[in-house]
């Protein structure tokens, strides 16, 4: 396993019911929204897409490059392809040398249209690899990365390749999900967030310490 010893992680729980991974389905799902690559493209844009492990390119999903035994190891590449910000403005800088005055609006677009077609074919895109890991038993999967955009586009890529929505998990989906009573859930709808007291901070700590003995916590705990 190829995973980094440390990072952060967004679980979530699967909405819905998912191949079994030794299925044809599962597979040919995952090749349906495979990566595909955008070396070769003279425009600014993005690409998304499943690979796996022993294939980053995507043209191929073995299922031991998948199967973890107690889990199911997927795999995203990004690639971006954009005109870099510094060739852009040295041939700028150029042209309106050259012209002896600032570009207009038009003519930095037409410059900006040319550089790509001339220069994106030979550019080539950044790349990202984005690794979760589905736990069928319980119906969860582990993004490891907690970046806003990530998840996005893991939970957008996720929804059309499997037609199943994926639902993060907070204290209170997590609540529901172990079968606490009508009570412990209707006392969790009432409760909020309180910011832990620095240290010395001789009244926050007695405030929580009085929360934490009232009758409704004592209920929940027992």
């Amino acid at each position: 396993m190829l995973f980094k010893r440390s990072g952060s992680v967004v679980t979530y729980f699967v909405d819905g019911k998912i191949p079994a991974i030794t299925s044809d389905d599962f597979t040919a799902a995952l090749a349906n929204h495979r990566f595909r690559t955008i070396e070769t493209a003279a425009n600014e844009e993005s690409s998304i897409g499943w690979v796996s492990a022993g294939d980053p390119t995507g043209d191929s999903f073995e299922v031991e490059d998948l199967d973890l035994d107690l889990g199911v190891w997927l795999r995203v590449r990004v690639d971006k392809k954009k005109l870099p910000a510094a060739w852009l403005q040295i041939h700028r800088a150029t042209a309106e040398r050259s012209a002896g005055r600032p570009l207009s609006v038009r003519e930095r677009r037409e410059l900006k249209e040319d550089l790509c077609e001339r220069l994106l074919p030979r550019t080539l895109p950044s790349v990202q690899f984005i690794d979760a890991l589905w736990l069928p038993k319980q119906s969860r999967v582990l993004l490891f990365s907690t970046s806003k955009s990530v998840r996005e586009e893991f939970e957008k890529l996720f929804f059309k390749t499997f037609a199943v929505a994926l639902e993060p998990v907070d204290p209170r989906s997590l609540a529901e999900h172990l079968g606490l009573g009508r009570e412990a859930l209707a006392y969790l709808d009432e409760v909020a967030p309180v910011n832990w007291p620095s240290r010395g901070d001789a009244r926050a700590i007695s405030t929580l310490a009085e929360r934490s003995t009232s009758p409704e916590a004592m209920e929940i705990e027992n």
